[in-house]
């Protein structure tokens, strides 16, 4: 049933994470919840089935992503983990299989950066080199070419924040520079070139 007004989901809720038809959200207590569309998987329950009310999907998280029909999180202890849609890659295990139960992706991992309608992934390590896995037509991933990639590539170092839109990239280095990459038809990274930037492109200062 559509709502018009605000109901309640969950109590005791830290982070929540929107994909295309699907939900996330994670608890105080570092457990992982989804709900929705699960045609592809994205859910990590190991079905394909759709859930309407929140399934417990994993324990000792402490962050999550969602993406167009793909799922990411980041347990306690570093690892990186991701399930759902992987055509292009964007799960980063190798394959463009897809998976409906989570399969590990890296190590030593600090954040993880995804969004509904979105088809590639992003992390940042603790050592804050920045990573980036899937869909790259636009050149969105920033490693120089436009061509999917199914394995984690090195996008950029000394990275402190990163977001993610609909075939493009930002990120923000320790020294406080913007930088962009991907597609720039409607001026999106910042500049009047159009087209697209398939390498990182420095776009302000503080």
């Amino acid at each position: 049933t559509n709502r018009l007004s605000p109901v309640q989901v969950a109590a005791n809720v830290t982070q929540a994470a929107a994909g295309s038809y699907f939900s996330l959200m994670l608890k105080t207590d570092g457990t992982l919840w989804g709900w929705g569309s699960n045609h592809f998987g994205q859910l990590g329950d190991g079905t394909t089935s759709d859930h309407i009310l929140p399934e417990e999907l994993a324990g000792d998280v402490k962050e999550i992503a969602a993406g167009g029909f793909h799922s990411l999180f980041l347990k306690a202890d570093g690892t990186l983990w991701a399930m759902g849609y992987n055509i292009y890659g964007q799960l980063g295990d190798g394959t463009t299989t897809n998976r409906s139960s989570p399969v590990q992706v890296a190590t030593g991992v600090a954040h993880v950066y995804s969004g509904p309608d979105v088809m590639f992934s992003l992390f940042l390590k603790t050592d804050g080199s920045l990573w980036a896995m899937g869909f790259n037509t636009a050149g969105n991933l920033g490693n120089g070419t436009t061509i999917n990639q199914s394995t984690p590539v090195q996008v950029a170092t000394d990275v402190v924040n990163v977001a993610v839109g609909a075939g493009f990239s930002l990120f923000v280095k320790a020294d406080l520079t913007l930088w962009g990459m991907g597609s720039n038809s409607n001026g999106q990274l910042g500049g009047n070139d159009g087209g697209s930037d398939v390498s990182p492109v420095q776009r302000a200062t503080d």
